[in-house]
């Protein structure tokens, strides 16, 4: 159970398809329980974000990009299969989609 940072998303796997799809949300609370805008998912600010897996921490990353949070995470959609993505960014998305497909549960989580 991550204690130090408050979730954000689930991830699900979508049929048929090499996407995932990311579920933000609706009520956000921070690690205190105390209640958050939805704007702190596009906020532009420094954040720490944690990708769990079945209630492990299996990656901690870090962004300033424009968008917030959302933006940060969009290349792990799908692998930045349209773009030009760098090894890691395609290896975390690699293994994210494979866990899915394991039936693992995927949740993101942030740091503010």
């Amino acid at each position: 159970m991550v204690k130090m940072a408050f979730k954000i998303a689930d991830v699900e796997f979508v049929p048929g398809s090499t996407k995932l799809n990311f579920h933000y949300l609706k009520e956000l609370n921070d690690e205190n329980k105390n209640p958050l805008p939805q704007s702190i998912l596009t906020k532009n600010v420094a954040r720490v974000y944690l990708i769990v897996v079945d209630g492990v921490v299996k990656k901690i990353g870090g962004s300033q990009a424009q968008g917030g949070i959302k933006k940060t995470l969009e290349i792990y959609r799908d692998g930045g299969v349209n773009g030009r993505p760098g090894i890691r960014s395609f290896g975390i998305w690699y293994f994210l989609y494979h866990s899915i497909l394991a039936g693992k549960n995927i949740e993101f989580y942030q740091l503010f």
